[in-house]
C-alpha cells in the first residue's frame, strides 16, 4: 500500500510539472509598449506596439468624440540577436488625414486582445505658434530619475512631443532584450500620448542597432529604419542623423554615404532657414 501511494504522488508531481511548461507557451496577444510618432506629414500618426505572440491583424480604432474609425496596419517578427533568440511581433498602423489641432481617442490591438484607451492631440497648422518639446538622452530602465516627472508633465499636456536623442534603457539588448521591453513599457505613459521622436546612440549599436530599428517608427522608417529622418513642428525643422555610423564602421561604409546624400537633399528642399543673431 505504501508503494502505491508513493507512485501516485510522483505521477501528480510530474503532471503538474508538464502543465507549467505548457503554461509558459500560452499565446499572449495583449498589446504592450505602445508609442506614437509623427508620420510622413503632421496629419499622420504612426502607432507602434509589441505582442509576444503573432496576431491575426494589427488594428487601431480611433476618433474624436466617438471611436468610429478603424485603421489597418501590419506586423513584423523581430528576433533578438541574444543567445535565446527571443521573438516578438512589432505592429505598426498609420492614422492618416487627421485634423490639425484636434484631440483623438484610440486603442490598438486585434480581435484577440486590445489595449486600454489613450488620447493624443495633433499639432496646429503653420509655423506661427510656440512649441514645447522635452529633449533628452541617456535614460535607462534602472534608476531613471527623470521618468516620473516626464510621465506627470506629459499627462498634464505640457509637451507637444518628446525628442530622445539616443541611449535607451542601458541597453535594449540586455538580458535577451528584456531590458528593452521593460523600458518600452516604462515610457508608455509618455509615448502613447505624444509623439516620441528618437535617434540612436552608442548604446543601441549591438547587433547592428537591431532593437532600435525594430522598435521605433520614425518618418520614412521603411526606407531609413528610423536611423535618419526629418520632421517639422511649428517654426522648427528637426533633423535626426545617426552619428554612431561614423564610429561603428564594422557595419559598413554605405550607411555613411547614404545618410550624407540624404542630408544634402533634405537641406536643399527644406523651406526653413537658419536665423543667426
Amino acid at each position: 500500500m505504501k508503494l502505491i501511494c508513493l507512485l501516485i504522488v510522483v505521477l501528480v508531481m510530474e503532471r503538474g510539472h508538464t502543465l507549467s511548461r505548457r503554461e509558459l507557451r500560452i499565446d499572449d496577444f495583449q498589446p504592450q509598449q505602445i508609442h506614437i510618432a509623427i508620420g510622413e506629414t503632421n496629419q499622420d500618426i504612426v502607432v507602434t506596439w509589441t505582442t509576444p505572440s503573432p496576431t491575426d491583424s494589427s488594428l487601431v480604432k480611433y476618433g474624436r468624440k466617438k471611436i468610429e474609425q478603424t485603421a489597418l496596419g501590419n506586423s513584423l517578427k523581430f528576433v533578438d540577436g541574444g543567445s535565446e533568440h527571443r521573438e516578438m511581433w512589432i505592429h505598426r498602423v498609420t492614422l492618416s488625414g487627421l485634423q490639425p489641432d484636434a484631440t483623438y481617442k484610440y486603442h490598438c490591438g486585434s480581435y484577440q486582445g486590445w489595449s486600454e484607451m489613450f488620447t493624443f492631440s495633433t499639432w496646429k497648422k503653420g509655423t506661427d505658434w510656440p512649441v514645447s518639446l522635452a529633449v533628452f538622452g541617456d535614460m535607462g530602465a534602472i534608476n531613471a530619475q527623470s521618468l516620473p516627472r516626464l510621465q506627470e508633465e506629459t499627462q498634464k499636456g505640457m509637451y507637444h512631443g518628446i525628442v530622445h536623442v539616443g541611449d535607451f534603457a542601458y541597453n535594449m539588448d540586455t538580458d535577451n532584450a528584456r531590458i528593452g521591453d521593460t523600458f518600452m513599457r516604462q515610457i508608455q505613459p509618455i509615448a502613447a500620448y505624444v509623439p516620441y521622436m528618437t535617434c540612436p546612440g552608442n548604446h543601441e549599436q549591438k547587433y547592428n542597432f537591431s532593437n532600435y530599428r525594430a522598435r521605433f517608427s520614425m518618418p520614412g522608417y521603411l526606407d531609413t529604419e528610423s536611423l535618419f529622418y526629418s520632421w517639422n513642428i511649428g517654426p522648427v525643422h528637426m533633423i535626426a542623423i545617426n552619428t554612431e555610423a561614423y564610429y561603428f564602421l564594422n557595419y559598413g561604409l554605405k550607411p555613411l554615404s547614404r545618410q550624407y546624400e540624404w542630408l544634402l537633399d533634405d537641406l536643399e528642399v527644406s523651406t526653413f532657414y537658419i536665423v543667426l543673431p
